[in-house]
């Protein structure tokens, strides 16, 4: 009988840390962005949100979920990630979506507005929607 009412305190402790830590989690919660992909031809082949915290940047929310591709000092593709271009980093593959950089490369959407800025210098605003969109070199973007 005692090993029965320890280990139901046990149970119970158990599950209170846990809904004390999820939510102390959710406090942490800053916002919500959307990500979208959208290949060579033009379709929309991921549209998902993600919650982001403070911690968070546009770059390791895609390096979270995605296999990335990035640009070397002699942009040369390789799974390395460094900061290159301005101290920012340039994707040349997220998943299915590669690019070659000398004819295409992958244009960054904020909010629909084409970004000048690269990935690690665009920040997180609640309600944000970053479309990465396989772009083609000359063709009006």
């Amino acid at each position: 009988m005692k090993k029965l009412v320890i280990s139901i305190i046990v149970i119970v402790i158990a599950i209170a840390s846990f809904v004390i830590f999820s939510q102390l989690n959710k406090n942490d919660k800053l916002g919500e962005i959307t990500i979208i992909l959208v290949d060579e031809i033009g379709d929309t082949i991921y549209n998902r949100k993600y919650d982001f915290t403070e911690t968070d940047t546009l770059f390791s929310i895609l390096d979270e979920d995605f296999n990335l591709m990035c640009a070397d000092s002699s942009y040369n593709i390789n799974d390395n990630c460094d900061p290159v271009l301005f101290g920012s980093r340039v994707i040349l593959k997220i998943d299915t979506i590669e690019t070659n950089w000398s004819d295409n490369y992958i244009g960054i959407y904020e909010n629909e507005v084409y970004s000048t800025l690269g990935i690690d210098s665009l920040s997180l605003n609640d309600g944000d929607v970053f479309t990465f969109e396989f772009t083609e070199i000359g063709d009006g973007n």
